[in-house]
């Protein structure tokens, strides 16, 4: 079937589960879809290909279910792992499970397999498969295993063997996956966000172990090393490379593409990234989105405004085509990756940028046109037709509830009728596998490399083979030729480095990358190995300063986090001389994370890197590491602790380097704001008073702000006059406000008691009150408590739970009504039910009543809820007054249609038309909550009681996200820190409701579309 290429004749509308890791984990429901997939022979006629393409059925059931990935051997036989398991993982520890790896044969080649050999029907948790080196291997959490196969009788050899154990089934949908043989010669892996992976060879010490909890790994079969190559992203599930060697992942909820270099660290969906001193992380390269904007949950579905831009935000599966069966103009080089929202395949092209590539959206290669169409895995094979996988499911791909267990399919996509012959590469002489790396095919020439590797490390090489490999590369013209031979030659151990020198040299930008890439790596294929900390450093130095291409600088970036810390100041120092790349996508932060270590190495060294950093953000980022190193209990004891600094700020002002003042005080200020005090450095008080004098505002502004937290009182009072000058900007009062709420000015509380007056600063005068004990604080919010509208009253009423003495005083404004009961959120009355004095919870007792820390009987208060909910009286109720319901008891958490707070998961796009779901997540938000959004519970030294997430934290302070602010809160003021099983999001939310609000307010949650909010005549009744 051909079509226009915009046509999109699917007609999927989804209502599914989504997974949110945050307050309250939103449940799982029907599917609405077709109530059966297409039949297996009806599905392939039923696609929308691109003119001139055929698909066929290569399997589907019976033949085939749950087809979670599959790879090839070197017979061109697919060899399928149907995961039986999901999602149901077994966790007792057995060694026998009930998943199967199938082989499926294709031997006349007309897209649909002859014979089908059952390989092994006892695997466990099975997510990924590639073949090589004797064997099978497998994901198998939370093992990899290796099933031997060396006589290729397809009848294992013996009992699987462990070779890797630590990931971690918690990880749900998340499980590592992905395995895909790499150009350097590793096996590579994928991992997902949910998992707190510790990885190493059975019976590793956990402090060898190599932690990871999403990103990318690698194991090499022969030295048995594992190692992290990047972190991040949320649940990569799709990795593939391109015809020079870079390394792509498809990715789901944030953006969908990334180019993975080693030593990246990658935006997350949530959580800290492995290295708490990372500060930034890199993005997608990727120029687009797959779907029409907003909430990517909004995107299920693909149709109207998600259908052009590709139909939805989950993907799974990577191919980048090098196949020689589509049209190469067309195709070749470009990315493919599966849409599971808008059942088809998307289509990226890429193009340099930078050190880098951009990625933009090309026409949609494949629509599947069935709502059941669960795409997972996408591979080209020997004749260059491509492999698609389907689950076929009604579900989503994390759907826990109704899977179907019997359906599943293989679609094989050609352009016209494919070539094909017989292939065995196995059965090829070592001078045949040679010329194959010239093949236009990459299946050959990936298979034939790793053959040459395999027989490098059994001791079975012709040696005439890599003089072959040599020759072979300095023939080529092209890059990507060159690169297969170089690569080949580190497969099999024999990249001397006479030949290495050579493509130092070369005048391709990707043969010199990969020469620095390759010099910095162990060669494991053969026998030849290389210390690049002591062999190449003063070469790689001269690289970095003479270069031209931002490409070798990606690699040299990359690079030195492989190397001895003595061995990288010059490289980084060279790198960091580049302005041009200011404003890479990847190497200012790629730098940093090589430069990061040597800050503690040597701080007064790494202070000089920055000054002479012409890369603004590595100089702002070492002294913040620097400044964060320094222990709070020295940092108020020694002043010559940070003096270097000073010293560095004062050369600066004497080359007139404004630019570099300012990423300096940005980076010294971003680590201590939140400390009670440092001592000021010996020798600032004459270069604050040069920093004074900069024409440059925002030097003085930040030169101002760290010189009060080094105890200047002029500073202070300075601040403290910004924030009360009504002339300036806001945005100039309110940041002067917070440095001094973060600091704990003994002075403010005047000024803010008179800030709470002025409507431009009171939201934050009311919520920096709750940093000081003062009698006089309840008063003073009462007072003006009448005046206050919107989220201001939420921060008075969180200032008032904050410690007992206030707590007492709302209850005695909510006694004498002059605070309505209704005012009151869930989580405030939580807050003061939590604290700790004998006095606050008899007066809450007698105020409030009882407040139940959790329901006695959830499925009896889901029951009556719901039979007072009749659909009817749904349908009348009033969602204007359910708006403003939820604007007041769930807004400050949630965001909904556009508005509402990030603190919780985006309600936009969840099961809201389920009012069971509805229900169960709104009776019992606490059912399951992930671990990074669990809630602690934190009371200061001076009685401030705190609940809230972790965001981050250091050394000497802890980042707390609660319901209505940011704060940074000093180690040294912590009394008592709980980490609570409960969700930030309280119970009994739908208790204090009268039945008409509550018809009110699930009506508004479960609507498809905004409602006004009411008019002021009827909003407060």
């Amino acid at each position: 079937m051909t079509a226009d290429w915009h046509e999109n004749p699917m007609t999927l509308h989804t209502n599914i589960r989504p997974i949110l890791f945050v307050l309250a984990l939103l449940g799982a429901g029907p599917l609405r879809a077709q109530d059966a997939p297409l039949s297996p022979a009806e599905a392939p006629r039923r696609m929308t290909l691109p003119e001139g393409f055929v698909a066929t059925l290569f399997a589907g059931e019976p033949d085939l279910v749950q087809p979670i990935a599959f790879a090839f051997d070197d017979r061109g036989r697919l060899w399928v792992v149907e995961c039986l398991s999901y999602p149901d993982w077994q966790t007792d520890g057995r060694a026998e499970g009930h998943d199967r790896v199938v082989i499926f044969d294709d031997r006349d080649g007309d897209g649909r397999f002859d014979e089908k050999t059952v390989f092994w029907d006892k695997g466990v948790n099975l997510s990924g498969i590639e073949l090589g080196y004797g064997g099978v291997w497998l994901c198998s959490t939370p093992n990899l295993v290796f099933v031997p196969d060396a006589d290729r009788d397809d009848v294992p050899d013996g009992a699987p063997q462990v070779k890797l154990d630590g990931w971690d089934l918690k990880a749900r949908h998340n499980v590592f996956n992905g395995l895909t043989w790499a150009p350097d010669g590793w096996l590579y892996g994928c991992n997902g966000i949910l998992s707190n992976s510790s990885v190493g060879p059975p019976g590793t010490p956990n402090d060898k172990r190599v932690a990871i909890n999403c990103g990318v790994w690698r194991y090499h079969p022969v030295s048995q090393v594992f190692e992290a190559v990047a972190h991040g992203t949320t649940n990569p599930w799709g990795l593939d490379f391109d015809e020079f060697g870079q390394a792509f992942i498809t990715n789901c909820v944030i953006h969908h593409l990334f180019h993975v270099v080693p030593g990246g660290h990658y935006q997350r969906m949530f959580g800290q990234d492995m290295n708490p001193h990372s500060y930034s992380l890199m993005t997608s390269c990727a120029d687009h989105i797959h779907w029409g904007g907003g909430p990517w949950q909004s995107s299920r579905g693909g149709q109207g405004e998600h259908d052009r831009p590709g139909g939805g935000h989950a993907h799974s599966g990577a191919m980048v085509y090098l196949g020689d069966n589509w049209p190469q103009e067309q195709y070749r080089g470009g990315l493919f990756t599966c849409n599971i929202h808008g059942n088809r395949v998307n289509h990226d092209r890429f193009e340099r940028l930078g050190s880098g590539c951009v990625a933009h959206h090309a026409h949609d290669a494949v629509y599947f046109n069935d709502t059941w169409f669960r795409g997972l895995t996408i591979k080209y094979g020997p004749d260059g037709g491509v492999f698609v996988s389907d689950w076929c499911d009604s579900g989503e791909c994390h759907d826990y509830d109704d899977i179907h267990r019997t359906s599943g399919r293989i679609y094989k996509i050609t352009y016209k009728k494919p070539q094909t012959e017989p292939v065995d590469l196995a059965s090829l002489t070592d001078a045949q596998l040679v010329e194959r790396q010239l093949h236009p095919n990459d299946w050959h020439v990936t298979h034939a490399r790793r053959l040459l590797a395999e027989r490098a490390a059994a001791g079975k090489l012709a040696p005439e083979t890599p003089a072959a490999l040599v020759e072979m590369a300095r023939k080529q013209p092209d890059a990507t030729r060159k690169l297969r031979a170089i690569w080949a030659l580190h497969g099999i151990g024999r990249l001397t480095d006479e030949y290495l020198t050579e493509c130092f040299a070369d005048k391709n930008e990707d043969v010199r990358a990969w020469a620095v890439r390759l010099s910095l790596q162990p060669s494991v294929g053969g026998t030849a190995s290389r210390d690049a900390g002591e062999r190449w450093p003063a070469k790689l130095a001269t690289l970095a300063a003479e270069d031209p291409s931002p490409r070798v600088r990606l690699e040299l970036a990359s690079g030195l986090q492989r190397l001895p810390l003595a061995s990288r100041w010059a490289i980084a120092e060279n790198l960091l001389a580049h302005g041009e790349d200011a404003a890479d996508a990847n190497l200012p932060l790629l730098i940093w994370y090589g430069v990061e270590p040597l800050v503690p190495a040597d701080a007064e060294r790494a202070l000089q890197l920055a000054a002479g950093s012409k890369i603004p953000l590595v100089r702002e980022y070492i002294v913040r590491r620097f400044a964060s190193d320094v222990p709070a209990d020295l940092a108020r004891q020694s002043p010559a602790t940070v003096a270097p600094l000073v010293g560095v700020l004062k050369k600066l002002d004497v080359a007139g380097r404004a630019d570099a003042q300012l990423d300096l005080l940005r980076g010294a200020y971003e680590a201590f704001a939140g400390r009670r005090s440092v001592a000021m450095p010996n020798g600032w008080k004459p270069v604050y008073a040069r920093l004074l004098e900069s024409p440059n505002e925002s030097v003085r502004e930040q030169a101002t702000f760290l010189s009060f937290l080094f105890g200047d009182r002029q500073a202070a009072d300075a601040l403290r006059a910004d924030a009360l000058d009504s002339s300036l900007a806001t945005e100039k009062r309110n940041r002067a406000t917070t440095v001094l709420v973060q600091g704990h000015d003994g002075d403010l509380l005047p000024a803010l008691e008179k800030l709470v007056s002025e409507p431009a600063m009171r939201a934050a005068a009311l919520r920096g009150l709750a940093a000081y004990d003062d009698p006089s604080v309840p008063a003073v919010i009462l007072r003006s408590y009448v005046s206050l509208v919107g989220g201001e009253r939420d921060d008075a009423l969180a200032t008032l739970a904050s410690r007992p003495a206030y707590a007492l005083a709302l209850l005695d404004a909510i006694e004498a009504k002059k605070v309505s009961r209704g005012d009151v959120p869930a989580f405030v009355l939580r807050q003061v039910a939590g604290i700790k004095d004998e006095r606050v919870s008899q007066r809450l007792q007698q105020v409030w009543g009882a407040v139940r820390e959790a329901s006695q009987d959830k499925a009896a208060a889901i029951a009556r809820f719901r039979s007072l909910l009749p659909t009817d009286q749904l349908q009348a109720a009033d969602r204007s007054h359910g708006r403003a319901l939820f604007v007041r008891t769930c807004a400050a958490c949630h965001k909904l249609f556009g508005e509402g707070g990030q603190i919780g998961p985006e309600l936009t796009g969840a099961q809201r038309t389920n009012l069971d779901y509805l229900l169960e997540n709104l009776v019992d938000p606490s059912a399951l909550v992930g671990r990074d959004y669990q809630m602690s519970v934190i009371e200061t030294a001076d009685g401030r009681i705190i609940n809230g997430i972790i965001a981050g934290e250091d050394a000497a302070v802890v980042t707390v996200q609660t319901q209505n602010d940011r704060l940074l809160i000093p180690k040294s003021d912590i009394e008592t820190r709980e980490q609570s099983k409960l969700s930030l999001m309280p119970e009994g939310l739908l208790d204090k409701l009268s039945e008409v609000e509550l018809r009110e307010l699930i009506a508004y949650l479960s609507g498809a579309e905004q409602a006004a909010l009411p008019d002021s005549s009827t909003a407060g009744r």
